[in-house]
């Protein structure tokens, strides 16, 4: 590895791999358009019917034949492209059972206060991210319950999965895929600037049901600690991690998380929240909203990309931006798989009948 000094710039030459520039210490991100383009070239709307396909195949195999089914297909896909629509609403929560929120979390973790904006004064806070997103693999609204903490192993602050309500299949680290949990599933936005979420889980009927307004809502620097490098450590509560307690990364741009919209809590009126009602603090305490898409590469099932910094993140993006050709986890790899595991077995029966 070489550096040559440009000014202030520095040009690394990474040997076969592309020559990418440091401003200021900083890598810098290249090739953003072709990075953009080749998550949403992964993203075919035609694998929707391979998707579903898949959702009814799931209920013939055991749980642990699909896992490894997942697994398998993943060692030859390890990313999968994903796009989170504009607009998505992420509503903080300060605690109000501390040690209700520890029970939560793999012995990996500890509970941590965070900033959400760079200014504010640090707080323990249960976050509830509601979102459209679409990949080939799952499409449709997601709404999303988070602890954050830190990572005893790395030191990275961390984004907890507690709780998954989804019309889409979920991947979970404990079944691999797991089915959609509920039927009602709004989340939109008007032309006024209005914002309407009706969520409810099929099972239990709880429930998050609100309408509101981002119009006031100002652009405002996002801590980066927690918006940059926790989403480069994810991690689910025990429930969920089933003894699987590793993090894992999604590659993206660093601006796409640099500032959102801060919209006044007021502004947002809850009608009912039935999700954790002993966790957290009934009133909003935050409101953060992306008006812009945001595009990411994530960890197919059982794979774990791992990042140490800013500069570790900004290089794997730039890395896969040069790529000569996105290939995205699919769900059609499985159905072949369990189509050629369905032949076989018809031919083995037929080669036994005509034997016998």
């Amino acid at each position: 590895m070489k550096c040559i000094l440009k000014s202030e710039i520095y040009l690394i030459d990474l040997g076969k791999s592309s020559s990418y520039l440091f401003a200021f210490g900083h890598m810098e991100i290249q090739n953003e358009e072709k990075f953009i383009k080749g998550v949403e070239s992964l993203i075919n709307p035609m694998e929707v019917s391979n998707l579903l396909f898949f959702q009814k195949l799931k209920k013939l195999l055991p749980p642990l034949i699909m896992k490894r089914l997942l697994y398998r297909a993943s060692k030859n896909t390890p990313y999968i492209g994903f796009v989170i629509d504009p607009y998505s609403l992420f509503l903080f929560f300060r605690l109000s059972n501390i040690e209700y929120a520890k029970s939560f979390l793999p012995d990996r973790y500890e509970l941590a206060k965070t900033r959400l904006f760079t200014d504010d004064e640090p707080d323990y806070y249960m976050g509830i991210g509601n979102l459209n997103t679409r990949a080939s693999t799952f499409w449709g609204t997601r709404q999303e319950a988070y602890l954050i903490a830190t990572d005893k192993k790395t030191g990275l602050l961390s984004f907890i999965f507690i709780d998954i309500l989804s019309n889409t299949i979920i991947a979970l680290p404990n079944k691999g895929i797991a089915d959609p949990n509920c039927k009602r599933a709004i989340f939109t936005t008007s032309s006024k600037g209005e914002v309407f979420l009706d969520i409810q889980e099929d099972k239990t009927n709880r429930k998050l049901l609100l309408t509101g307004s981002i119009k006031k809502g100002k652009m405002r620097r996002l801590d980066q600690r927690l918006w940059l490098m926790g989403n480069t450590s994810i991690g689910h509560c025990k429930k969920f991690a089933n003894g699987d307690d590793k993090p894992f990364a999604v590659i993206f741009d660093p601006t796409e998380v640099d500032e959102a919209l801060d919209i006044p809590p007021e502004d947002i009126h809850i009608t009912e929240n039935t999700l954790f009602p002993e966790l957290a603090q009934p009133e909003i305490s935050r409101v953060i909203c992306f008006p812009f898409a945001q595009h990411y590469i994530g960890d197919s099932p059982g794979c774990y990309t791992t990042v140490k910094d800013r500069n570790d993140l900004i290089y794997k993006y730039n890395k896969l931006a040069d790529s000569e050709k996105f290939i995205t986890f699919s769900a059609r790899t499985i159905v072949k798989q369990i189509s050629v595991g369905i032949a076989v077995t018809v031919l083995v029966i037929i080669l036994l009948f005509l034997i016998l």
